[in-house]
């Protein structure tokens, strides 16, 4: 790290971050996982057999750094619950100067709570699958004729990273048993899962779910 710049780190309950990624992967056909099932993805995600590595790890290794002076670590909840007092703190953090500007104009601190609406995200974070800054993804792109299945607005040659953007999506597709098998799995890391207590009445919620209280 770099003792002159600032880093932010944002975690998310592994459960959302688990669905998250399954959506993205079935949604662009050059994961070639288009009709794969969340059970099939299950498996590759609590192992980290997949491109974006180890969950835990990657958590483990943020958490450990959330005291340092230039880091600013946050949850993902914690955004949703209070985004407002997040951005004040995001902006002082940035700088003191940036902080006192915000909270002394209430027009442009709402501003920016109305453009960071998941509803605004949505129109704004969208990608062009046939265009990419770098030759190299331009040719992966045109080589695999990259589409998305659902699309915007009917065009499948254009991906909406965001979607519901909500806290629990995870209950609507985890099953009893897959939700055991994640506890166990947090249960297995041990100490390098020691950041779970971030989610700890979430995971409550996910163990009684799983049937694994009864």
């Amino acid at each position: 790290m770099n003792d002159e710049a600032k880093y932010i780190y944002m975690a998310r309950n592994p459960w959302d971050v688990c669905l998250s990624q399954y959506r993205m992967t079935t949604e662009l056909s050059i994961s070639q996982f288009q009709d794969g099932t969340f059970e099939e993805f299950f498996d590759p995600f609590i192992e980290g057999d997949l491109g974006y590595g180890d969950y835990f790890e990657h958590v483990a290794a943020g958490y450990a750094l959330k005291d340092q002076p230039n880091v600013f670590f946050l949850t993902y909840e914690e955004l949703k619950n209070d985004t407002r007092d997040v951005v004040l703190r995001l902006a002082y953090f940035l700088g003191e100067c940036y902080g006192r500007a915000l909270e002394a104009d209430a027009k442009m601190l709402q501003n920016v709570l109305e453009w960071s609406k998941a509803e605004n995200m949505k129109k704004v974070i969208v990608f062009e699958l046939g265009e990419s800054q770098t030759s190299d993804w331009n040719a992966v792109f045109t080589a695999k004729r990259v589409t998305s299945k659902h699309g915007v607005d009917g065009d499948n040659t254009k991906y909406a990273l965001v979607k519901e953007a909500r806290v629990g999506s995870w209950k609507d597709s985890f099953t009893p048993e897959l939700l055991f098998r994640f506890e166990k799995k947090i249960q297995e890391e041990g100490d390098k899962a020691s950041f779970m207590e971030l989610w700890k009445d979430i995971r409550a919620e996910a163990i009684a779910l799983s049937h694994l209280s009864e």
